[in-house]
């Protein structure tokens, strides 16, 4: 499924860049988006958490990571929100950018907030 998201993209004064409403993205599904000139990957956790990453798999550079395969793992007692890459099955934390599963360069992860009823980016990516 895919969300319609509106083009306009709004930057605060403390640098943030507003991405979307929370609404716009599915449970447990990432959407490619474009900001800033690059793509950039949004997901929403079945735990109602939001993240944003690249778009791009660290490995191969192909622009897939928003269909990769949303999940968690359990990292010293805390679940940690993850996402698999749809073509070499590579894991990578959400909040981190590690890469879990092989020696591999990081995933490039990019912090959201939700305020005033939309998700916003620190910076650009």
């Amino acid at each position: 499924m895919s969300a319609v998201v509106e083009e306009a993209v709004l930057e605060s004064e403390d640098g943030m860049v507003s991405v979307c409403r929370p609404e716009d993205l599915e449970p447990g599904w990432g959407e490619a988006a474009w900001l800033g000139g690059k793509q950039i990957a949004l997901f929403r956790t079945d735990g109602e958490d939001f993240f944003a990453a690249s778009h791009h798999c660290p490995t191969s550079g192909a622009k897939v990571m928003a269909r990769g395969i949303l999940g968690d793992r359990m990292i010293d007692g805390n679940r940690v929100s993850t996402i698999a890459c749809p073509l070499h099955k590579e894991v990578y934390r959400l909040d981190t950018g590690d890469c879990l599963s092989a020696v591999a360069q990081p995933l490039p992860v990019f912090p959201l907030v939700e305020r005033q009823g939309q998700l916003w980016m620190a910076g650009t990516p």
